[in-house]
C-alpha cells in the first residue's frame, strides 16, 4: 500500500512540473514580444545636415551626394532630390528624420 501512495505522489509531482514548464514557456513567449517591439526602433545613424536645405513648406532638398541610415535602412541620396512632408522612401519619412536631427529651421 505504501508503494501505491509513492507512485501517486510521483505522478502528481510530474504533473505539476509539466504544468509549470508549460506555463514558463507560455509566459516567456508572451513577455518576449514587447522586447522585440522595442528592438524595432533604431538609431537614425550619422546624418550630414549641411548636405540638406529645408524649404519653407517643411520639405528638404539634397544639396550634395550623401547617405543616411535611419532605422538601419540605407538611403543613397543625390543632389536635387526633394522630400515633402509625409513622403515615405523605403518606409522612412525623410523629413521627420531630418527635422529630428538637423532641426526644424
Amino acid at each position: 500500500m505504501m508503494e501505491v501512495n509513492l507512485m501517486t505522489h510521483r505522478h502528481k509531482d510530474i504533473g505539476w512540473s509539466l504544468i509549470a514548464a508549460i506555463a514558463a514557456m507560455f509566459f516567456g513567449c508572451v513577455t518576449a514580444h514587447p522586447g522585440m517591439a522595442q528592438g524595432v526602433s533604431r538609431s537614425d545613424g550619422s546624418i550630414t545636415c549641411d548636405s540638406f536645405q529645408r524649404g519653407r513648406n517643411g520639405s528638404w532638398t539634397v544639396l550634395r551626394p550623401t547617405t543616411m541610415s535611419p532605422q538601419g535602412v540605407l538611403l543613397n541620396l543625390v543632389p536635387g532630390q526633394t522630400f515633402a512632408k509625409n513622403q515615405f522612401v523605403s518606409g522612412i519619412e525623410v523629413t521627420t528624420v531630418l527635422d529630428r536631427n538637423c532641426g526644424n529651421q
